[in-house]
């Protein structure tokens, strides 16, 4: 499966002296920053596991890739809002990674599931009102256990294009880390 990844431009020297870069929480932004979303990230690595397998040795976060930029399968734009503003030097990798290594979630499901929101792609009125009925009838830990049981949504990739609902649009990757044969091109992209 082709995959593109935007990454600190430091990480290739890594790969040249190891064969492999894996995630490392300082380099993360949404690891590292004060109110770190280390919570969220676990609950994806344990479906990661459950889907793809067990991480390999050394491994601790997932490593970010796109898999579909505005519903097309095509490398995302790197000028995009999409990604942080560029403080150092960046690079734009080209991977091909085994499909069965591969997790897919949509990228504005999860901006839902790091919130902490409750996740619903549902667009009838109805049942959109029948759900909030629902959650305000929870309180605590049943409340919690139905908000996180609503994040298997993120898994869902399904194009949906309608006035209520975008789904599908954006669909993220991870995967547990990146190996010097899984690149097959790359750009660097320099600050200015």
């Amino acid at each position: 499966m082709k995959l593109w990844t935007v990454q600190p431009l430091s990480i290739l020297e890594e790969i040249n002296e190891t064969g492999v870069y894996r995630c490392r929480e300082e380099l993360s932004y949404n690891l590292s920053k004060k109110n770190s979303l280390k919570k969220q990230y676990q609950w994806l690595i344990n479906k990661m596991e459950q889907r793809i397998g067990n991480r390999p040795q050394g491994v601790e976060y997932p490593v970010w890739a796109w898999h579909t930029w505005d519903f097309e399968r095509r490398c995302p734009d790197a000028d995009s809002a999409a990604f942080l503003e560029r403080t150092e030097d960046k690079v734009l990798l080209t991977l091909e990674i085994p499909d069965e290594s591969v997790v897919l979630t949509d990228f504005d499901a999860w901006q839902l599931v790091m919130s902490g929101a409750y996740l619903t792609n549902e667009t009838d009125e109805n049942k959109l009102e029948a759900q909030e009925d629902y959650l305000v009838s929870l309180e605590g830990e049943a409340l919690q256990q139905a908000i996180e049981q609503s994040w298997e949504l993120v898994f869902d990739t399904t194009k949906i294009d309608t006035e209520k609902l975008q789904w599908g649009r954006y669909i993220q990757a991870t995967i547990w880390q990146i190996r010097a044969e899984d690149i097959v091109e790359m750009q660097v992209l320099r600050t200015e």
